[in-house]
């Protein structure tokens, strides 16, 4: 299936261009991060307690917050889903009691503020201080390794500049995604950070099928100057790369706008993640290649 026909873009040519369009982007991202004071963590990574309720009865946010300010958890975070439950997430630090009295405080409260409604727990979290600490870590620890082993095997297959080229790319894609949770507001939960990891896995992914249609254009066009060859080579993998992007893309979109509230942050981060991730394997993995080529050529490259 072919929905763009053989192209003849200057890819490499314009690189420049997109590099100083990436560079723009990443700035802005780590500045929306600084000026908005870090990221707003959620339950998961500052402690606190998570409830999901469900009431027989419609019942409206402003309703919900009243009811928490009546016992003094009115910086709760409140929100709700198609269906009508209601997510209550207070970090620890916010609590004005232990969790359990929260729990307890909160069904009392409810059954005062919303009598003859009935309302469910469906789902109640409680995460300590200490665990959370221990899951920051973690998760850092996760993605160091990640990287380190994406380069290692991309400069195994390939080599050095393609393996660089393929981190550097998944770490442009990691840092705007985040820096675009961060100018929507969105809650760092366990949910987003496997939503990033399964990013830089797609990252990596489009990297490699990119990188695979160089080396292979490399061995038929041996007289041809590298820049030229990895042009081609982007050009003709282009419609593979959008067809793709756009199948997962049309996925992620129908659950960003159809799903239930506790994916919807998944939804989010993985719509953001394609787009980014399709525009840094054609204009920032081939094009860094070219330039490492260009300013320290390989010994094949100099006979």
């Amino acid at each position: 299936m072919r929905f763009i026909k053989q192209t003849n873009i200057g890819f490499v040519s314009r690189r420049r261009t997109f590099f100083l369009v990436s560079g723009v982007l990443l700035v802005l991202a780590v500045l929306s991060v600084v000026l908005r004071g870090g990221f707003n963590y959620g339950v998961d990574f500052t402690g606190g307690t998570l409830l999901q309720i469900r009431f027989k009865e419609p019942v409206s946010t402003d309703a919900m917050r009243s009811a928490l300010t009546a016992i003094g958890e009115g910086t709760a975070s409140i929100q709700k889903d198609e269906v009508g439950d209601f997510l209550i997430r207070v970090r620890a630090k916010e609590l004005t009691g232990g969790a359990e009295s929260f729990t307890i405080r909160v069904r009392k409260q409810f059954g005062e503020s919303f009598a003859g409604n009935e309302f469910e727990v469906l789902r109640e979290e409680t995460v300590g201080p200490r665990i959370s600490k221990e899951l920051q870590g973690r998760v850092l620890l996760a993605v160091l390794i990640g990287i380190v082993g994406i380069l290692i095997y991309v400069s195994f297959r390939f080599d050095v500049r393609f393996g660089l080229g393929a981190v550097m790319a998944l770490i442009h894609d990691t840092i705007i995604t985040l820096g675009l949770v961060a100018v929507c507001n969105k809650e760092i939960t366990i949910t987003v950070i496997a939503a990033v990891l399964t990013v830089i896995g797609y990252s990596v992914n489009d990297s490699i099928v990119v990188s695979d249609r160089i080396r292979e254009d490399v061995r038929k066009m041996r007289k041809e100057p590298f820049a030229t060859v990895v042009n081609t080579a982007v050009n003709r993998v282009l419609n593979r790369t959008v067809v793709t992007s756009m199948t997962t893309l049309f996925v992620t979109l129908a659950i960003l706008i159809l799903g239930a509230a506790t994916i919807k942050d998944f939804a989010f981060v993985m719509t953001i993640g394609i787009v980014v991730g399709t525009y840094s394997s054609i204009f920032v993995v081939a094009n860094s290649v070219v330039e490492w080529e260009t300013r320290l050529p390989t010994k094949r490259r100099r006979r």
